[in-house]
């Protein structure tokens, strides 16, 4: 129970700064919550890797199927689709839940009263692993790929090369903000777009905007 209303807490004290530089940019914004080291008995390195990247794989998928579903739908159709409801106003839908310990919101954004995007946002806490967020990256990246083919954009940035020659602490360099990892694709139905950003925690989004001919007015 104690544990549960950690989670609840965490989740709430980063949805304003996330909501404020993601998704609804009305939101003023929020100071960064503060996060301090894992606690020691939280594993470290001793998570399977490849069970967790499956599940953010068809977690990813199954949003962008979803959004495609119910592409054009008003709020209260999807509402009877998605929850638990966090946040909602005429434009935008907000979901939380947890992907094992890590921290999950999915938005669904409206206009005209019509589903047009959304955002699937994958927060880090804990560190399992100084590259656990790069796996997922690179898994969804190929995940994408094989469903829609090579990306048109394809990128990574490094804004501080102090990590650079060490590859196995490039995860460290991404939660500094040292580096960046960015892909989209254009589809027949929208854009699908893939980062992987940092700043003192990991940030894993999903952006699906939908095209011109398929949002409607």
């Amino acid at each position: 129970m104690v544990r549960h209303h950690f989670i609840v807490r965490f989740m709430r004290s980063w949805l304003v700064f996330v909501l404020a530089a993601t998704i609804i940019p009305t939101v003023g914004q929020a100071e960064l919550a503060e996060f301090g080291p894992p606690p020691a008995s939280a594993p470290f390195d001793d998570v399977d890797d490849a069970t967790l990247q499956a599940e953010v794989i068809q977690q990813v998928l199954d949003f962008l199927n979803k959004l495609h579903r119910h592409s054009g739908e008003r709020p209260e159709q999807l509402r009877a689709v998605v929850e638990p409801i966090e946040r909602q106003d005429e434009n935008t839908i907000i979901t939380l839940h947890n992907l094992r310990e890590h921290g999950v919101l999915e938005g669904y954004e409206f206009w005209k009263g019509s589903l047009t995007g959304g955002q699937y946002v994958l927060v880090q806490r804990p560190v399992n692993g100084l590259n656990e967020f790069i796996g997922y990256y690179t898994s969804l990246k190929r995940a994408l790929t094989a469903a829609y083919g090579e990306p048109g954009f394809d990128r990574v940035v490094w804004d501080n090369d102090l990590y650079r020659p060490m590859p196995d602490y490039w995860g460290v360099a991404v939660m500094i903000g040292h580096l960046r990892y960015h892909a989209a694709w254009e589809t027949a139905e929208g854009t699908i777009t893939l980062e992987l950003s940092g700043n003192r925690y990991s940030r894993m989004s999903v952006e699906y905007r939908a095209g011109a001919e398929h949002a409607q007015t």
